[in-house]
């Protein structure tokens, strides 16, 4: 699915665009999040990973062609769309000559909206196929680098264990990749960026419960190739990999007891279910204080400790990559009283749900 950034400054558009059913499976082309002017494009662009942005001309502030031309600049995003009403089109022009990939004229209908879609799809997707190719052609050519395929297994595998040998083993094999490559840090850059990009894949396989907790995004590489700075590059992404190792220590510690394990494992995958011990014991076809007592002598933490903490981790996900409302959000994890709710997360978190928002 493709990610869209819709940018315009008057409310009423983004939500009739948002209403056309054009969108999704129709189109292969999503909106997970929009902005009411340049300026919050930016802060959004510069965060996330989006594959088109589409943006109104006129707009007070950072106009959409000092947004295109920002975006083109820091490379932001690969496809921009100018929106425009007819009377405006010599500024639509001027977009497509500063390198827009095209225009729509408001307002905007299904039909012209899949066109462009259908066309926008095809340019990403031979983006995308060129650029593994490119990569490939990198890794394959065996003249200069042989893929450290070894290293990648071996540093999965730490990860399974819980292991943080991962992380120097990462570093370790930067370094050796940086070493033979130090006339060419464009093409360390790449393999380099596979490497971790096949690390992060087969962790989430691995542990499909990160889909409900943190964006694999998160994880998108930066691109450090006009850096010239190796220890920078190895430097973000091994800090990622720690970051990835302690976040599921935290949440799915390695013990011994295979009730308890299968227990964590069952919350984790089921955030927003019902979670109340009972139910948990009952699913387990265990004893609740049987259950409650392990649970903390194995854990460490008391298992409505536990579950407030799985439920905050969600939360978090959700503000950061939902437009729900606070209320929703916690109504849809069990909490009834928003109030409640808000306390709980800033507890974890430091920030009120409203506050913790204004920080993005």
């Amino acid at each position: 699915m493709f990610k869209v950034l819709m940018v315009d400054d008057r409310e009423i558009f983004l939500v009739e665009l948002k209403r056309l059913k054009g969108w999704g499976q129709v189109s292969g082309f999503d909106i997970p999040d929009t902005a009411k002017n340049g300026s919050q494009a930016l802060d959004l662009l510069r965060a996330n990973r989006y594959d088109l942005v589409l943006t109104d001309v006129r707009m007070p502030g950072i106009d959409g062609l000092q947004l295109l031309r920002e975006i083109r600049t820091d490379r932001l995003c690969p496809c921009v769309v100018i929106l425009s009403e007819y009377s405006e089109f010599s500024y639509a022009r001027q977009g497509i000559v500063s390198g827009a990939f095209d225009y729509l004229v408001k307002p905007v209908s299904k039909e012209s909206l899949l066109e462009l879609f259908n066309r926008a799809g095809s340019y990403l997707s031979s983006l995308k196929n060129d650029n593994a190719a490119q990569v490939d052609d990198v890794v394959d050519d065996k003249s200069e680098w042989t893929y450290p395929s070894a290293e990648e297994n071996a540093i999965v595998n730490y990860f399974r264990n819980h292991d943080f040998k991962a992380v120097k083993l990462f570093r370790t094999t930067v370094d050796s990749i940086c070493h033979v490559m130090t006339d060419n840090i464009v093409k360390a850059d790449m393999i380099v960026k596979k490497l971790y990009h096949n690390i992060i894949t087969s962790v989430y396989e691995d542990h499909g419960w990160l889909n409900y907790y943190i964006n694999v995004h998160f994880f998108d590489e930066i691109d450090f190739s006009n850096e010239g700075d190796k220890d920078s590059l190895k430097e973000f992404y091994a800090g990622k990999i720690a970051w990835l190792l302690r976040f599921i220590m935290k949440y799915q510690p390695d013990i011994s007891d295979e009730v308890v394990k299968n227990v964590c494992n069952y919350i984790l995958n089921a955030p927003e279910g019902d979670l109340k011990l009972k139910a948990v014991a009952d699913k387990f076809f265990i004893n609740n204080t049987y259950l409650s007592n392990t649970f903390t002598l194995k854990m460490g933490v008391h298992f409505n400790e536990y579950v407030t903490m799985v439920k905050m981790a969600r939360a978090e996900y959700l503000f950061k990559n939902t437009n729900l409302k606070t209320y929703e959000i916690g109504y849809q994890l069990g909490y009834r009283d928003t109030n409640y709710f808000s306390r709980q997360f800033k507890k974890f978190y430091g920030y009120s749900p409203k506050e913790y928002r204004n920080t993005d």
